[in-house]
Formats: structure tokens, C-alpha cells, sequence
């Protein structure tokens, strides 16, 4: 990355909660970097079926297909808020029964998404089903026990749930009128697992989410930390306080 892409980077992430515009504008600068770094190991998805598992406001979907060239289908649970434009197609569901056939994508895109579902293992195994056999899936995710690991509960959550949600209600944390309008949060949430509606946040480490890729069958093209020169993800228990936000790059062989 170039000085400029990390000052930019840093402008969108601060700006990114204002509003549900700027947030996409976050998201679709990301995505353009990260096609830059599928870019590294000959992966291009041009022309190609991918799908976004997890696409929320879908701002990845639109770089996706606008850069990338992509035709891409964009799954969440909730109505797509933003319009639906050429190469994408929005599909309502759920990422633990993606509602597509047996090896029909040939790239899946999945950032953010993992640490929010109640059972990781069956959304790899969904993943590797729908992927064709020798094709790519890109998974992030912030791990728990780094700084941003317990999302708005960051840094509570290193005093445990119980703790966290209570110092979370007393400094009275809400997501902004834009975010419950889109997500429909609890409030006050009485669990990480029912943050919202649906989904909510559990604990995920790099060393778990390693255990569960191996079981699936997938294998392992890279892990690095996102935007970071200096790859602490490979680091056993320092790394998943340093890594901000571990990538890995899986690939289906059978």
C-alpha cells in the first residue's frame, strides 16, 4: 500500500459511521485495495460469478462489480438498502444455508461476517459446498482478543461479556439512528450473541478459525493482517492481540 491509501484509509474509517453513505464509501475502498491483493496470487474476477456472504450495506458488492467486473450476488438476511445496479443481484438468506446449488460460484467474498454467526464450522462448510472445486474464497475477520475484537463493546470486552455490557449500557453506547434503522439492535443488549437481530458477536480467534479451515477440507493460500507490512497473524498468542483484522485466503482442491 501506498502512503496515500493509508491516509485515506484512515480519513473513510474515521467518517465511516455518519452516515449509511459514508460507511459504503469505506467498504468500497477496501474492496478496491483488496483486489488489489487477490491481484498478488493471479486471482482475477473478472467475468466471474462471486458471491458476497454477509453483504449488509453493499458497499463491497458494488466495487466488486464495478472494478472487478464481476457479476456478484449479494446474500444478507436483512433487504438490501442500497439500489441494486448492473452485475448485481441481491439474494435474501442465511450464510449458515446459502440458498445456491453445489459448486456454482466461483469466488466467495466473506469480510466481517464469521465472528457474527453462531456456528463458524457449518458457515466454512457451506462455503466450501457452493464453491467450485479449485476456486478461492477471501475470510476476515477482526480476531477477539485484538483492540477491535469485541467490536462495540472494544475495549470492554477484555473484562469479560458480563462486564462489558455493563460498562457499555452505563457509558451509554447507541449505534447511530442510521444503523438501527438498517440492523434493528437490542437495546440495551443482554448478550454479545443477540447484539442484534439475528446475529450478534462470538468469540473467534485466528488459531480456532485455522482448526475449523483444516477440518472443512479448504486449504490455506495465506493469513496476514489487513493493510499491516509486518505479518503478526502467523504469531501464536501475540498475534491475535496484534492483529487487528487477520485475512485468510482459502482455496477448494476437492
Amino acid at each position: 500500500m501506498k502512503v496515500s491509501d493509508y491516509i485515506t484509509l484512515y480519513r473513510l474509517a474515521k467518517n465511516r459511521l455518519r452516515s449509511e453513505e459514508d460507511y459504503k464509501r469505506f467498504q468500497r475502498f477496501q474492496a478496491s485495495l483488496l483486489l488489489e491483493y487477490m491481484q498478488q496470487f493471479g486471482i482475477d474476477v473478472r467475468g466471474k460469478v462471486v458471491l458476497d456472504l454477509g453483504s449488509g450495506l453493499g458497499g463491497y458488492s458494488q466495487e466488486i462489480a464495478r472494478k472487478g467486473g464481476a457479476a456478484v450476488i449479494s446474500l444478507d438476511l436483512i433487504k438490501p438498502s442500497f439500489p441494486i445496479e448492473q452485475g448485481i443481484y441481491a439474494l435474501i438468506g442465511d450464510a449458515l444455508s446459502i440458498p445456491l446449488r453445489d459448486e456454482s460460484v466461483d469466488f466467495i467474498f466473506c469480510a466481517s461476517l464469521i465472528e457474527h454467526v453462531s456456528n463458524p464450522l457449518l458457515l466454512l462448510s457451506e462455503i466450501k459446498r457452493v464453491l467450485k472445486i479449485k476456486q478461492y474464497c477471501y475470510l476476515s475477520f477482526p480476531p477477539f482478543y485484538s483492540l477491535r475484537g469485541g467490536h462495540e463493546f472494544s475495549p470492554f470486552h477484555y473484562l469479560g461479556e458480563r462486564c462489558a455490557l455493563y460498562l457499555h449500557c452505563l457509558l451509554r453506547r447507541t449505534p447511530p439512528d442510521w444503523v438501527k434503522k438498517v440492523y434493528t439492535p437490542f437495546l440495551p443488549p443482554t448478550s454479545f450473541a443477540n447484539t442484534y437481530q439475528g446475529w450478534g458477536l462470538f468469540r473467534l480467534t485466528i488459531a480456532k478459525a485455522i482448526q475449523m479451515i483444516r477440518e472443512v477440507g479448504l486449504e490455506i493460500v495465506d493469513i496476514s493482517p489487513r493493510y499491516l507490512p509486518i505479518n503478526t497473524a502467523r504469531w501464536p498468542i501475540l498475534g491475535e492481540f496484534l492483529t487487528w483484522h487477520v485475512q485468510f485466503l482459502l482455496r477448494k482442491t476437492t
